[in-house]
């Protein structure tokens, strides 16, 4: 009777599910113009995080399983270590989407408070595409309009 509460109860254990998630983040960009993110630490450029958004394109930039039911971190959380991130549209027109404790004198700029901040997550569309009682799947888009480039000019 011992052994078979015991093996009950291994096996009970045994058979949790791990709950897990799985998340895609995707820029869209709208514009007619092409955008390249460059990710800055100081006056160092990570070039391992650089991304090429064509005119008129979307582009996955970040998918991941993660543990728990969660789709977080999107590509905007994972920016936020970075201190700039500037923003090139054309190879000619760039502008700095900058943090709150980075000194930048000047005046040509997206705060991270700015409803256009690429690194703010909370200007990110977040969609839930399958739900269960063990997983979620989902994703973050982040769109570039054609003001945004007016804006940076």
């Amino acid at each position: 009777m011992k052994y078979s509460l015991l093996f009950l109860l291994v096996v009970s254990i045994g058979c949790v599910k791990e709950k897990v998630g799985h998340t895609s983040s995707f820029i869209k960009n709208s514009t007619s113009h092409k955008i390249i993110l460059l990710p800055y630490n100081g006056t160092t450029l990570d070039n391992s995080t650089i991304k090429v958004i064509n005119p008129n394109s979307t582009v996955e930039v970040y998918n991941d399983n993660v543990r728990g039911k969660t789709i977080e971190p999107g590509f905007g959380t994972l920016l936020q270590p970075y201190d700039s991130v500037v923003v090139s549209y054309d190879d000619t027109i760039k502008i700095p989407h900058i943090k709150f404790n980075i000194l930048y004198n000047g005046s040509h700029k997206v705060l991270f408070t700015s409803n256009r901040s690429i690194s703010n997550q909370n200007n990110w569309v977040k969609t839930i595409t399958n739900e269960t009682k063990y997983s979620l799947e989902g994703n973050f888009m982040y769109t570039f309009v054609e003001q945004d480039y007016l804006d940076a000019k």
